[in-house]
């Protein structure tokens, strides 16, 4: 009775020679050689074949002193007869090895060099002068290959059409970087062989690293140039013809980028992960995208890369988050964060940054003294990018009449308006844009010098959705006439003024802050009786305020959230005073210290 299909063995020698042939040519030269031509005659006859050795991969998983990989090397080469034409080699590449492989062929045009720290630009450099047509070249991870080699590859190779040169990022400190090169020690190089795992694709895979933070490598003393270009200008000046290229955690600038993008006019595919040294200026990145169909950023994803290095380790694939996650994380950002630097990440988050709902502009002052953008122009992008959905304004200092009513004129339906410490907005500039914040309902203008009593009166009364109001001042003690000798066209002035022009127009607010305001009792009073609706008032540093009798006892009966004079100022982040701090004195029971309304809360 013949046997059934699944009971029968399948006899794998039965094969036709080609078709086994094609199967074994894709184990690594370790397995064929260790194992596979071991089963049966006839494998151990196929791998005889000149033929089958034009392609030889010796990728090593396993422990360097687990076998003599160098002769088993030397066996495959003598094997191929010459017909050699792609080698991969990991780990144990020596200079030695590189003129054996010159002297049995000399037909190669693919050389993978992974991790080889026994390969040095000498022993480089002589391999390159015998392969006229070498046409892919990886010296990846090999710490003693400098510039010099790269120049003498690309004169001595004209048909080289890929070259990937990726070094371990490390960011040496000054000194480091400032010195002369130092001549390689042997002695005290790290030991690659054994904490790495490498894997590797034969075509130009994209390995993208991650988005990682600058740290101290584990690393020997590696060659420090003081010339941060010299690899860029090792290529731009000897490898015109390259059509892809890979400089992950290279150290080259903008400079050096752009001489290569001037010299390589036929680059198809560049990889410029980990190169952290990078500032891909708007201009520039926008010529990287309109010239080369494969680009990587310095902070691209990690997601299907050719081999690990050591600083994956030191990685989170930012990149690899769904889009919405990222969106969510990334407008936790203030404005100048996002357009200054977030954006410069990476394709994705520039794509996101496009796409957000742009209902906020937040541009606090924490970047100054030193501000190297042109703020402006900055806030001008953003009411574009908002397309008027604008809800929420914050700016600080640098904001002024001019770019307060472009704002205003650009979005009707702001809802939320800070601007603290703005010394360049007047009386007038608020006054003017009062009537375009119909929807407001929080404002905030503490602490700006230049305004009056006048345009929160114009508030009050342009603004009837007004909840919120922050009017935080430095104090300062006045002599008993300093306001009445300021006289304008309504008369003389008072140390009431805000708080009348509050209480006569801002009937619907909840949450009232009058740090360091001038305002007697005669204001708060007024205030409690204007303001029905009140929850919350802080009146901490308002030292004209004297609190011992019944009208300290209405402010803890009618407001929940009440902050006195003498009360703590922990969390306010603003300058509370100019000059003058009277000792704290008795003052009624009030409620615990409430967090006070927080600006920053939903």
């Amino acid at each position: 009775m013949a046997e059934s299909g699944r009971d029968r063995k399948r006899n794998w020698a039965e094969l036709p020679d080609e078709l086994t042939a094609a199967i074994l040519s894709r184990l690594g030269a370790v397995d064929y050689l260790q194992s596979a031509e071991m089963v049966c005659m006839k494998w151990h006859k196929i791998s005889k074949d000149p033929l089958f050795w034009r392609k030889i991969d010796m990728r090593i998983d396993g422990d360097l002193e687990e076998w003599d990989y160098e002769d088993m090397f030397r066996l495959a080469v003598d094997r191929s007869s010459g017909n050699v034409v792609d080698i991969s080699i990991v780990h144990f590449g020596t200079n030695e090895l590189l003129a054996f492989i010159t002297k049995r062929a000399s037909k190669i045009r693919c050389i993978r060099l992974l991790s080889c720290n026994g390969v040095s630009d000498e022993g480089l450099s002589r391999m390159a002068l015998k392969l006229r047509l070498l046409e892919e070249l990886d010296i990846s991870l090999c710490m003693w290959i400098s510039h010099e080699a790269v120049r003498a590859v690309g004169r001595a190779c004209p048909l080289l059409k890929s070259f990937k040169f990726n070094k371990e990022w490390c960011r040496f400190s000054d000194d480091e970087s400032d010195s002369e090169e130092s001549e390689p020690d042997q002695h005290d190089a790290y030991d690659f062989d054994h904490h790495d795992t490498y894997d590797f694709d034969d075509d130009f895979a994209p390995f993208p690293f991650v988005h990682a933070p600058l740290f101290h490598a584990p690393v020997a003393r590696a060659p420090v140039r003081k010339d941060e270009n010299a690899d860029a200008i090792a290529i731009a000046g000897t490898m015109q013809g390259l059509h892809h290229l890979q400089l992950s955690g290279n150290k080259l600038t903008d400079d050096g980028l752009r001489k290569i993008l001037d010299s390589c006019p036929h680059l198809e595919s560049l990889d410029l992960r980990l190169c952290f040294n990078l500032n891909m200026g708007i201009d520039l990145e926008t010529r990287c995208a309109e010239r080369i169909k494969r680009l990587w950023l310095p902070h691209d994803s990690i997601e299907g890369k050719g081999f690990t290095s050591r600083s994956d380790g030191y990685c989170f694939k930012w990149v690899e988050l769904p889009d919405d996650v990222t969106m969510s994380i990334l407008s936790r950002l203030g404005t100048v964060d996002i357009l200054d630097n977030a954006q410069k990440v990476c394709m994705k988050w520039r794509k996101i940054c496009k796409e957000m709902k742009w209902t906020t502009i937040d541009m606090r002052n924490d970047f100054a003294p030193d501000i190297t953008f042109d703020f402006d122009k900055m806030c001008h992008h953003v009411l574009d990018l908002s397309c008027g959905n604008l809800v929420n304004v914050n700016m600080e200092d640098l904001i002024s009449d001019d770019l307060l009513n472009h704002i205003t004129d650009s979005s009707s339906g702001i809802r939320r308006l800070r601007l603290a410490c703005s010394y360049h907005i007047s009386d007038e500039g608020l006054i003017e844009v009062a009537s375009k914040l119909p929807l407001l309902e929080e404002l905030d203008i503490s602490v700006c010098e230049n305004l009056s009593h006048k345009p929160v009166r114009v508030l009050g009364r342009s603004c009837p959705l007004l909840k919120s109001f922050r009017l935080n001042k430095k104090w300062h003690k006045y002599s008993d006439d300093f306001f009445e000798e300021i006289i304008d066209d309504d008369g003389p002035w008072s140390k009431d003024d805000d708080a009348l022009a509050i209480a006569e127009t801002m009937h619907g607010l909840h949450h009232l802050q009058l740090f360091g305001n001038q305002l007697t009792n005669v204001g708060l009073r007024a205030i409690l009786d204007g303001c029905p609706h009140l929850e919350s008032l802080d009146l901490r540093y308002c030292f004209n305020l004297n609190l011992e009798g019944d009208l300290g006892r209405r402010c803890s009966e009618q407001i929940r959230k009440l902050l006195l004079p003498t009360d703590s100022i922990a969390g306010y982040g603003l300058m509370p005073s100019t000059d003058w701090q009277p000792p704290r004195r008795p003052s009624p029971p009030s409620p615990k210290h409430w967090e006070f309304w927080n600006w920053d809360s939903d």
